[in-house]
């Protein structure tokens, strides 16, 4: 009985205007899946390689994310110390 009542209430939410919204939603839903599995995945050449050859994978400690957000911040560290110095010199002229 609760199997009748559970496809009737699914059979009327998706003939109303909920249609659009509930196949959106699973479509998405099976998108993010699909892509969890599928994901990016790391490409190796390996066409130049013979049998036999060896390999040493290394991971890093930092991912890339970070060592953009390391660049940026040494990079404005540097700016903030080239104004500084400038600031300084000027200082000196002045008196």
């Amino acid at each position: 009985m609760l199997a009748r009542i559970l496809s009737f209430a699914v059979r009327r939410l998706v003939g109303g205007p909920a249609k659009s919204w509930l196949i959106t939603s699973g479509s998405l839903a099976f998108f993010r899946f699909v892509k969890g599995r599928m994901g990016r995945r790391e490409l190796i050449d390996l066409s130049k390689s013979k049998p036999g050859d060896k390999f040493v994978i290394e991971h890093l400690s930092i991912t890339h994310k970070q060592q953009i957000k390391e660049m940026k911040s040494e990079k404005k560290a540097s700016k903030r110390a080239l104004k500084a110095s400038k600031r300084a010199t000027r200082r000196g002229r002045r008196s």
